[in-house]
């Protein structure tokens, strides 16, 4: 039998889990995929035709689904396993199937108290767009959600710790989990605790699961943190205190954006203006409002609008040139990439479009594509531009203003050289983008919708920094980005969610297909299936917020067509 651990994040479970591992007689799992591994058979077993051909039955699931987990701790005799999906109801269910008694300890802990615990070690420049839009700040509230129902329809599988508890009177809280499990009393040790061995990259904050050798809780004002309209906003919703569920006023800009995610772009619209003439200073409303703006066809007045973005640190990789921002005039011209990579490498082409008008241009961007952007300007990485002699700058999600640009100027031609001949029947897909970007989670779909639209291609993997390619696919090296514009170089055709690669592939004039959300990036807002920015994109877009069935099945017949196409040639 194997125990469970689970938590609101930053609530304390590294530290229970060390503490829990300092026993001879119990090993406690850093955060484990167990839970994750378990769901993904069970949906491979429930949605392939050969389980009902077979006649597989849910007792040959069961048996599947125990042996993966008794074999991964067939070497442990008590263990915990440390994973938040553990309280979802339909989980506790599964494993009760599986070995009978189910037994979580969670760690609980006040949102707010979570909140300004991340934003204490995140250190985020706008605590605000932080709390609302972040990746961290999401993943809390949908930790919150899955642990209250897990809890209200199963209780007496769940033994709650408070972090303060934990923090203040260590040993009686270890108690409880000993009583809870069955386990003999232990006298754990609180000044000498060994720090957890879990990877903080991912999430891109260093120590974000460090254990502090001596038990404490850091002593700071909760209410300073995060300030006090977030403060009164996130108190509430305690429910292992029976506190009441928090009654928040509906924001403008939430119902702005609820609208947006279900299409309803003219209700969007609507409200954005009327928050235009409500709140005409606020740098949020008027960065909003600049995607509908681009939406509605104004590709210069868009911009202006997204300008404002730039106070609220939407883009980042600030510059601090010190020199006047450039608006025509004839001189040096430092071009700062601002945003992902992605971004930047859109952004490139506006370095020639400053060059044509009379202007020597310096390109300061993310040390990954200095190698590429240097084949035709001088480049450095952001780091140094302090250094740099420059006459102006000009941020680069911004250049389209000063260059005069509209929707029917725009040139859609290809601006970085390909550096390989294509490879007939060749196929490049991407499905997941960076995995801290702050809105993934409206992009992101089931790897398996792109899987079965290729299969049958036999397509190369331009997917980065991920284990998840299958072992019918090609993989090839992606090492760097000179790699990994070489390879996409050999592709007939690229299809991927859209990340970065897209815009290699469209800015060297692969025709690329991109699988877009509800509410989409702001290079895709105009309507339709095409894209001004780049001549070689097919845009296929999700028509409902968390259905990826319908872009991926219009895919599928794309290709279809296409092979056709070949086959009568």
């Amino acid at each position: 039998m194997i125990y469970f651990l689970a938590s609101l994040p930053r609530s304390g479970s590294t530290l229970l889990t060390s503490l829990l591992n300092q026993r001879p007689d119990v090993y406690a799992s850093p955060t484990s995929n167990l839970c994750d591994t378990l769901g993904a058979a069970v949906m491979a077993w429930e949605n392939n035709p050969t389980t009902q051909a077979s006649g597989g039955t849910e007792k040959d699931l069961l048996r599947i689904l125990k042996g993966i987990a008794s074999s991964r701790y067939s070497m442990k005799t008590m263990v915990f396993d440390k994973g938040r999906g553990w309280p979802s109801p339909q989980i506790i269910e599964t494993m009760k199937k599986v070995q009978g008694d189910v037994k979580i300890v969670a760690t609980v802990r006040p949102i707010a108290d979570c909140l300004a615990s991340f934003i204490k070690i995140a250190k985020p420049d706008n605590v605000r767009d932080f709390c609302k839009n972040s990746q961290l700040a999401q993943h809390l509230m949908s930790s919150y959600h899955t642990l209250k129902a897990g809890y209200e329809a199963h209780p007496e599988c769940f033994l709650l710790i408070e972090y303060d508890d934990l923090a203040k009177d260590t040993q009686a809280q270890m108690d409880r989990v000993a009583e809870f499990v069955g386990l003999d009393a232990f006298i754990h040790t609180t000044d000498n605790v060994e720090d957890s061995k879990e990877e903080d990259a991912v999430w891109g904050i260093k120590d974000l699961h460090k254990v502090r050798k001596k038990v404490s809780k850091q002593r700071y004002s909760v209410r300073k943190v995060l300030g006090n309209e977030l403060y009164s906003f996130y108190q509430g919703g305690e429910f292992w205190n029976d506190k009441p569920e928090p009654v928040h006023g509906v924001d403008l800009l939430d119902l702005q954006l609820e609208a947006s995610l279900r299409g309803d772009f003219e209700k969007a619209g609507q409200i954005t203006d009327k928050l235009l003439i409500e709140r005409p200073h606020c740098n949020r409303v008027k960065f909003n409002a600049g995607w509908h703006k681009l939406y509605r066809g104004d590709l210069q007045a868009g911009h202006k609008y997204l300008d404002h973005g730039r106070e609220e640190d939407v883009f980042g990789n600030k510059c601090n040139s010190g020199q006047p921002r450039w608006n025509g005039e004839k001189g040096t011209v430092l071009l700062n990439m601002e945003g992902g990579l992605g971004d930047q490498i859109k952004s490139y082409c506006f370095a020639q479009d400053i060059q044509d008008r009379g202007n020597r241009v310096v390109v300061a961007c993310s040390v990954e594509l200095v190698p590429i952007f240097s084949e035709k300007f001088i480049t450095v990485q952001h780091e140094v531009v302090g250094g740099v002699y420059h006459d102006y700058w000009m941020p680069s999600m911004s250049s389209i203003i000063p260059l005069e640009y509209t929707y029917e100027t725009l040139s859609g031609k290809p601006y970085i050289t390909k550096t390989a001949t294509p490879i007939p029947g060749r196929v490049g897909v991407c499905w997941s983008g960076n995995p801290t970007f702050e809105h993934e989670q409206h992009r992101k779909f089931q790897p398996k919708l792109m899987f079965d639209a290729v299969r049958h291609l036999n397509p190369v993997s331009l997917q980065r920094d991920t284990d998840d390619v299958p072992d019918w696919m090609e993989k090839v090296d992606l090492s760097n980005w000179q790699a990994t514009r070489k390879e996409i170089s050999k592709c007939e055709l690229v299809i991927s969610s859209c990340t970065s690669i897209v815009h290699m592939s469209a800015a060297i004039g692969v025709p690329t297909w991109i699988v877009v959300p509800v509410l989409p990036y702001y290079l895709w807002a105009l309507p339709g299936n095409t894209s001004p920015y780049y001549d070689s994109v097919t845009l296929f877009r999700q028509e409902k917020y968390g259905d990826w069935a319908a872009p991926f099945e219009k895919i599928k017949e794309k290709l279809e067509c296409m092979h056709m196409l070949k086959m009568a040639a």
